[in-house]
């Protein structure tokens, strides 16, 4: 019995680590047709039902597990060989796949995307913007971006920390003026908050580096540093953001900083990548061009 087929092997360990037909077949460029085709010949030849399929889920079998865990390095390695063939003439190719949250993809990634873009020709881009935590292996992609005051859990995945972000507390002239003057952090229990879904609470150090923490309670709650910027200028509550994200509205006199003899925990940016043996050469040229960018002021 014939079971070395391997583009139909290498389709099975797509879908099974992207634990969706469509994601692999869009990974794949074939049909999802196709891909479904290739995990059943690979199943009729081997004997084994390699996958549980229902309208909601995919799951591996027993058997599926094994095969996987025996066959995915090897891919890996393969792919990564692939990857680095024509990393000599400098010209990079296929397709590099980005998650990242709205306000860094704006802010930071456009214009290293559009300067990559046009510098290599055989380059596509594809970027997706996500408020969620993104699984660069489960998801498919070959860098997420990740923007978090907090450690991130231990995983296999590989985490490289691209940038620190300056945070300051900042509300409108108006509500300062209808609130009791501010100089502690535990005075802004009485303020009305702005903050994003996993903020639960903001942190504070004072002049002798000791910490502060204030549990949030807060009017609005969203992902999007836009929105809780504009409440912020309309005078609804005091908002955490980006010291380089508020200048516009600093300037204009909209926005004032409070606390400023208070330091806040930066944002840490981190690019997670799958765990791979080597780094394709185009997300290494990408990863090393955001880097000079942020470096030179960007």
């Amino acid at each position: 019995m014939r079971t070395k087929d391997w583009n139909d092997w290498y389709c099975f360990a797509m879908v099974a680590q992207l634990a969706s037909f469509t994601r692999a077949a869009e990974r794949l460029e074939q049909p999802k047709s196709s891909v479904s085709l290739a995990i059943s010949r690979l199943e009729k030849r081997a004997g084994v039902r390699l996958l549980e399929r229902s309208t909601r889920r995919l799951r591996l079998t027993a058997e599926g597990e094994q095969l996987l865990a025996a066959i995915a390095p090897l891919f890996t390695r393969l792919d990564d060989i692939a990857d680095h063939l024509h990393a000599g003439d400098d010209r990079l190719r296929g397709v590099l796949r980005i998650a990242a949250p709205y306000e860094f993809g704006t802010l930071q990634l456009a214009d290293v995307i559009c300067d990559v873009l046009a510098e290599h020709p055989e380059l596509d881009i594809h970027v997706d913007v996500s408020a969620r935590r993104v699984d660069p292996i489960a998801d498919g992609y070959d860098i997420v971006f990740v923007v978090t005051a907090d450690a991130l859990p231990d995983s296999s995945q590989v985490a490289r920390q691209v940038f620190s972000v300056e945070r300051g507390l900042y509300a409108s002239p108006g509500l300062i003026a209808a609130l009791p003057p501010l100089d502690h952090p535990a005075g802004l229990a009485q303020w009305p908050q702005l903050a994003s879904p996993n903020e639960q609470h903001w942190q504070f150090r004072d002049a002798q580096g000791q910490s502060h923490v204030l549990a949030l309670a807060p009017r609005l709650r969203t992902q999007n540093a836009a929105l809780r910027l504009r409440a912020a200028t309309q005078g609804l509550g005091v908002a955490m953001v980006a010291t380089t994200f508020c200048e516009p509205e600093v300037q204009r006199g909209e926005l004032v900083r409070l606390l400023p003899a208070w330091p806040t925990e930066p944002l840490i940016i981190y690019a997670l990548l799958p765990a791979r043996r080597l780094m394709p050469a185009r997300t290494r040229h990408f990863l090393d061009r955001l880097a000079a960018y942020l470096q030179a002021g960007g």
